[in-house]
C-alpha cells in the first residue's frame, strides 16, 4: 500500500495533466543549440617546401655575398616550363601576365622541394634554413631574366611572419586569400559581365546616376552616390556568381582564389568609368 500511495501521490501532485488539472505544466523542452556555419576551408599554402621550413631572419641579422649559386639551374628550368606552358602569358621577352608568371614559377620550384618566395622583386630560394639565394626574373619594364642570381644570404632571410588575413566577404564562400605578384593581361577575363553590371545598374538604379551630365570624353553619367553605386556594382556581381568586394579603390572580382581581377569603374568618384580603362590588372593568387 505505501508504493501504491507513493504513486497516486506523483500522478496528482506531479506535472502530468489529470482531470483536475488539465493544463499542468509539461516537461521542459530544450532550446536546441544552433550548429555554428563552419567558415570556408583555408586555401593550402602556396609553397609546401616553403611550409615544412622556418621563418627567415631579419635582413640585418644576415651575412650576404656573392657566391657561385646552387639553384641557378632549377630556376632557369622552372622559368621555361612555365613558358612553355603558359606561352599566351609573353610576348616575346616581354611577361603579359607578370603575376601569373611569377606565381607559377615558385608552383614548379616547389614541385623541384625548393621553397620559394616573391618579395615584389626578387624570387627567393632555400631547401633549409641555413641560406637563401637570390634572383630577379623581371625588369622593371616587366621583361623576363634569365634566374639573374643577385646574391646568397646566411642565414635564410625569408619568408617572414604575414598578419592574420581578414576574413572573406559575407557574401564569398571562398577562404580568404593574399596577393604575391600582380600585372595585366590584355583583357580582363570577367570585363564583359563588369560591363554588363554597369548597364544593368542604368535600368534598375537609375536614381545612381545623373543622366543629364556626363563626363567629356568618356561619354559616362555623372555619380549621384558614388558609395551606393559601388555598394551595387558588388552585389550585382555577386548575383552573377563572383565574390566581390569594393576595396576604397577598385572592385575586386574572382570566380576561385587563383586570382582576382581589379577594376576602377568610377572617375574621380564623379563619373562613372567604363570600357577597357577601367580594368586594371590581375593578381596572383586572389587579392582578398
Amino acid at each position: 500500500m505505501l508504493v501504491f500511495g507513493l504513486s497516486f501521490f506523483l500522478q496528482t501532485c506531479g506535472g502530468g495533466s489529470t482531470p483536475d488539472n488539465p493544463s499542468g505544466p509539461g516537461t521542459p523542452v530544450p532550446t536546441p543549440i544552433p550548429t555554428p556555419t563552419p567558415g570556408p576551408t583555408a586555401d593550402p599554402p602556396l609553397s609546401a617546401s616553403c611550409a615544412k621550413l622556418g621563418l627567415g631572419v631579419p635582413d640585418s641579422q644576415a651575412r650576404c655575398v656573392d657566391e657561385l649559386p646552387d639553384f641557378r639551374d632549377q630556376l632557369q628550368a622552372a622559368i621555361d616550363r612555365v613558358r612553355a606552358a603558359h606561352p599566351e602569358w609573353f610576348d616575346g621577352n616581354n611577361a603579359r601576365n607578370a603575376g601569373g608568371f611569377v606565381v607559377e614559377t615558385i608552383k614548379e620550384l616547389d614541385r623541384a622541394d625548393l621553397c620559394a618566395a616573391y618579395d615584389g622583386e626578387e624570387i627567393n630560394i632555400k631547401e633549409n634554413d641555413t641560406y637563401s639565394e637570390h634572383y630577379d626574373i623581371l625588369t622593371a619594364k616587366g621583361e623576363v631574366r634569365n634566374a639573374y642570381y643577385i646574391g646568397t644570404c646566411y642565414p635564410a632571410v625569408f619568408p617572414h611572419e604575414q598578419p592574420p588575413l581578414p576574413p572573406p566577404p559575407a557574401t564569398c564562400p571562398l577562404p580568404s586569400s593574399r596577393e604575391i605578384a600582380c600585372g595585366r593581361e590584355a583583357e580582363g577575363h570577367y570585363y564583359w559581365d563588369v560591363e554588363h553590371s554597369i548597364d544593368e545598374l542604368y535600368v534598375e538604379r537609375p536614381e545612381l546616376f545623373d543622366f543629364n551630365d556626363y563626363q567629356p570624353g568618356l561619354g559616362t553619367p555623372r555619380l549621384t552616390n558614388p558609395e551606393a553605386y559601388h555598394d551595387a556594382m558588388v552585389e550585382t556581381l555577386v548575383e552573377k556568381g563572383y565574390c566581390a568586394w569594393f576595396d576604397g579603390e577598385e572592385i575586386q572580382v574572382k570566380l576561385t582564389n587563383e586570382f582576382t581581377e581589379h577594376y576602377d569603374v568610377n572617375y574621380a568618384d564623379n563619373y562613372v568609368r567604363r570600357g577597357s580603362g577601367s580594368y586594371r590588372g590581375i593578381c596572383y593568387p586572389a587579392a582578398f
